[in-house]
């Protein structure tokens, strides 16, 4: 993401002199006991949302092209998933990208869904401001949905998922299918990371089956400002201590919490070490988890 965070955190700044109202957020703790150091709920939320946040990431394909930065940097994904399609940007700054994953007999299991955020200034114009962007991820899931219908995969379930003003878009996603359906079917999924949203209500999963509607931000970074002084008292969430910098812009990178999940759930997910290491990530700084305490 380019310097035009700076510019934004200016404006969401000016959201602090709103009220705020009341969100349960469970922090996802890293001081326990046991190799690795990570506690029970960020394991189990890492090894729930690592390859989403991955996703996510590699939505940003564009800016990765242009730049050598690692923060732009996409990620190897595990065998299982493959893109489909990446939409460049359209006249208002909106692109997606989709992703199928795919079982051990090769059937399609899966459909993700990720929405870009921000890169630019139209993003900021159109998207943040304008709202623009929104009523695109909605009739791009609804495209997406009868297609795989009419084709004979009604049952395949689809996630939705984005970061920061992607997750922004999401979560519109989830508020008009719910109005306009009646209710979110059982066959959709969300996954949002750091999301600029403050309209439709997350709560955290029970359980980690379908349907999962989940936010994952990282402490202290910028976009929480949204949530916290959003008008929707039922925004709930995790949030994870994963970097140790008291700058809200450097914390709300997507390249830094997609690694911090990778290599958390790497602690007890075999599949997430593999990805680890295929990456050469780095433990994340706010503890010293060896990846000898991962799966084989």
């Amino acid at each position: 993401m380019p310097d035009l965070l700076r510019r934004e955190g200016v404006a969401l700044a000016a959201l602090l002199s709103l009220g705020a109202c009341s969100h349960d957020i469970t922090r996802l703790g890293h001081g326990c006991a046991g190799p690795g150091g990570w506690c029970p709920d960020a394991r189990r939320v890492a090894d729930a949302s690592w390859e989403y946040a991955q996703l996510a990431q590699n939505a940003y394909w564009e800016e990765a092209e242009t730049s050598d930065k690692y923060l732009d940097r996409p990620y190897v994904l595990p065998e299982e998933l493959k893109e489909r399609y990446a939409a460049a940007n359209d006249r208002y700054g909106f692109a997606y990208t989709i992703f199928d994953r795919f079982d051990a007999d090769d059937r399609l299991s899966e459909v993700v869904l990720v929405y870009r955020g921000t890169e630019g200034p139209k993003d900021w114009w159109h998207g943040t401001l304008l709202g623009r962007q929104g009523p695109r991820g909605v009739a791009i899931y609804r495209m997406v949905r009868d297609a795989m219908d009419r084709a004979g995969y009604a049952d395949v379930p689809i996630t939705v998922a984005g970061h920061s003003l992607g997750g922004r878009i999401a979560d519109h996603v989830l508020k008009k299918v719910a109005r306009e359906d009646g209710a979110l079917p059982e066959t959709l999924s969300s996954y949002l990371f750091n999301p600029n949203a403050s309209g439709n209500a997350l709560t955290k999963p029970e359980d980690w089956s379908r349907p999962v509607h989940v936010s994952i931000a990282e402490s202290g970074e910028i976009a929480g400002w949204v949530r916290a002084f959003s008008s929707d008292p039922e925004w709930d969430g995790y949030a994870i201590d994963c970097q140790t910098s008291a700058n809200p812009i450097a914390n709300h990178y997507m390249r830094r919490l997609a690694d911090c999940l990778t290599w958390v759930a790497a602690l007890d997910d075999p599949a997430a070490k593999r990805s680890a290491l295929r990456n050469e990530l780095e433990p994340p700084p706010a503890q010293g988890a060896t990846m000898a305490a991962g799966g084989g």
